[in-house]
């Protein structure tokens, strides 16, 4: 981390400083932001990112933190155990696969674990919050940890939660 920026979290509900949606860092007016897709720092000009979120959303951390955040990938990611519907995790069932989350300056990425062993797109987390949807899944949300036992119960697979 270099002493000529000032970092800062992005943290807007349901967001928190601990856990926060982005990292972002100035040097004087240039702002950058953390990608939580390729994981590379970007100005705000190289990118479809067109500004810095509102002041009252950021909150400045030390180097050493943003450097600490930038190190560990998971706590950027919200993870969830994918049922078919609430019916069946009411009864018991178990969950089909687990969904991911990483909202990322340039947008979210919503991804499911598939059988083939690969993480890929998903439409589960905002199929599961739209009141229209006929018929939406059910999430119950996890720990990384969590969602690394899940996935080696289901799939028998260890290491798919790194990124």
């Amino acid at each position: 981390m270099s002493e000529n920026y000032e970092y800062f979290v992005k943290a807007a509900p349901p967001y928190t400083e601990e856990r926060p949606s982005s990292l972002w860092r100035r040097r004087g007016e240039e702002w950058e932001f953390l990608s939580l897709h390729d994981w590379q720092w970007h100005g705000l000009e190289e990118s479809t990112v067109r500004s810095a979120p509102e002041a009252d959303e950021l909150y400045p951390v030390t180097a050493e933190r943003a450097a600490a955040l930038e190190a560990d990938r998971q706590v950027w990611l919200r993870y969830w155990a994918h049922y078919v519907d609430e019916e069946d995790w009411r009864e018991g069932e178990s969950p089909t696969t687990v969904v991911r989350r990483r909202r990322s300056p340039e947008g979210v990425l919503d991804e499911s674990y598939r059988s083939k062993g690969f993480w890929g797109p998903t439409e589960a987390v905002r199929n599961a919050a739209d009141l229209r949807t006929s018929n939406p899944p059910h999430l119950v949300e996890l720990s990384a940890d969590g969602a690394e036992e899940l996935l080696q119960e289901l799939f028998g697979v260890t290491g798919a939660t790194e990124l």
